[in-house]
Parts: C-alpha cells; sequence; structure tokens
C-alpha cells in the first residue's frame, strides 16, 4: 500500500530517479497516465489538463469556470492511482495532495539552474539559451500554479520528507536515498492513513464528478469522506443545483450514502 510521490524540476534527473527506483521494487510508475485517464474518463481535452498543472496561470484565468474545473479531475486520478499503493507518482500535483497521508513518502529532486541547463541542452542537442528558455518557462509555470492551487511555494523544502540537489550525487545515490526514505518506520501504512487515503480519494471523485457535469460545474461545496459516506456541506444559489448535486454525489463509485448539510440561500427560513 506504499506510494511514492515525486516532483521534479526540468533537468534534475528526477524522472530518472523515479523510474529506477520503480524498478527495483517492481511497482507502477505514473506520470501522464494521469491526464490521459482524467481526459478519458471525464470527457475533456488532455492538453487542457495538462495546462492546468504545468502552465503559469492566465492574467483572468481565475475569474473562468474551466480553470476551475479541470485541476479537480486531475486531483481526482492522482488520489485513485495513490489508493492502488505500490506506485511511483511523478509530479501532477502528487507530493501535495498526498501531504498528510502517513505512507506516502513526498521526494522534491532539483538541481541549480545552470547544471539543468547544460543537461537539458545535451540532452535535446539544442543551444543553451533555448535550453535556458526552457528550464525558466518550465520552472516558473509550475511554481506559480501551485501557489495558486495550494498556497505554497514548490521550492520549499518543508513540503517534502525529502529534497535531492543532484549537482554532484550520482543517479544510484539519490535512488539509494529514496529506497531508505521508504524503509523509514515513520512511513509505513497504518489502519488509519489507509482509510484517510480511501476517504480523499473518494471526496475527490465526488468533487470531479461534479466538475465534470454542466449541470453542477459551478457548485462550490465542501465534501467530506468516511467509510464511504459522502457529506456536502456549505452553500448553493438554488434549490436544483442542490439535488443535481445530491444526484451525482449518489452515482460515484463507492459512495454509500450521501448526507445533506448544504443550505439554498434563496430557500425560505426552515
Amino acid at each position: 500500500m506504499r506510494v511514492l510521490a515525486i516532483t521534479r524540476e526540468m533537468g534534475s534527473l528526477g524522472t530518472f530517479v523515479g523510474l529506477e527506483v520503480a524498478r527495483r521494487l517492481g511497482w507502477e510508475y505514473v506520470r501522464d497516465d494521469i491526464t490521459r485517464e482524467a481526459a478519458r474518463e471525464y470527457d475533456v481535452d488532455e492538453e487542457r489538463l495538462i495546462g492546468a498543472v504545468e502552465e503559469r496561470p492566465g492574467l483572468l484565468e481565475a475569474l473562468t469556470l474551466s480553470a476551475r474545473r479541470y485541476q479537480p479531475l486531475v486531483a481526482a486520478e492522482v488520489l485513485d492511482v495513490a489508493s492502488r499503493g505500490q506506485v511511483v507518482i511523478m509530479g501532477r500535483w502528487s507530493t501535495f495532495l498526498l501531504q498528510g497521508v502517513r505512507h506516502a513518502a513526498r521526494v522534491r529532486v532539483c538541481a541549480s539552474r545552470s547544471v539543468r541547463m547544460a543537461r537539458i541542452a545535451a540532452r535535446l542537442g539544442i543551444a543553451s539559451e533555448n535550453a535556458r528558455a526552457r528550464v525558466v518557462e518550465n520552472d516558473e509555470g509550475v511554481a506559480a500554479r501551485i501557489r495558486q492551487v495550494f498556497g505554497v511555494e514548490w521550492e520549499d523544502p518543508l513540503q517534502y520528507d525529502l529534497t535531492l540537489v543532484t549537482d554532484r550525487i550520482a543517479l544510484d545515490t539519490a535512488v539509494a536515498q529514496v529506497l531508505a526514505l521508504l524503509e523509514a518506520p515513520e512511513l509505513q501504512p497504518s489502519e488509519e492513513s489507509c482509510r484517510l487515503l480511501a476517504g480523499l480519494a473518494l471526496a475527490a471523485r465526488v468533487r470531479a464528478a461534479l466538475k465534470a457535469r454542466t449541470e453542477t460545474a459551478s457548485v462550490e461545496v465542501e465534501i467530506r469522506a468516511e467509510d464511504g459516506r459522502i457529506t456536502l456541506a456549505g452553500t448553493v444559489g438554488r434549490r436544483d443545483e442542490l439535488e443535481a448535486a445530491l444526484e451525482v454525489a449518489r452515482g460515484v463509485d463507492g459512495v454509500r450514502s450521501v448526507v445533506d448539510d448544504v443550505r439554498v440561500i434563496d430557500a425560505p427560513p426552515r
């Protein structure tokens, strides 16, 4: 049931670290599958999902419904994958979405910009200035998106269990550090941590289902899940919005019951 979530800077060797850890442990390795499956399941454009995760937010994006719609779809897929266990998840906000889950190890792989630029230039056979532009665009886009969604700084080491700087250490050394982290007693699964992850995953599926349906895409309510019971709380503008949200929630796989703790603003006092 263990999970490894990695975030990496472009050119930091983070992808190679994740792939090698997965190979040595015989675990599943997941990255592009996240957006591919989310796009298929919720019938949306995959490129827009990727942009919602990696690209710098536009000036007016926070005002658009589509901006708030895509991100829960990615989150739901990440948490579903994590629930399977024995998996390495590369990026896709996994290190932030899994914060607080005991058995999810969260690792950041980084390197100085000059080293990363040189690696990208050599790997792609491009000029150093082109490599620099790619690295800077990626760094700034991902950092801005994480700041927007989670309100934290991507570079903050306190957001992770382990930060690896690969300017000098070899790939095998980095992999050994991650494997050692995964064996730490503090990061082993417990009944409580497995229930927590299951609840987060179910709540995320309900949130994604609401965002995927036209009639409920604008509904913004708190969603809590425990042992298959979903609680919707907060306010909506109309009674038909609430009824549609309750119907969608009841139809999500894994939901056993739905508790309505939502207040309808335009409803008469009860």
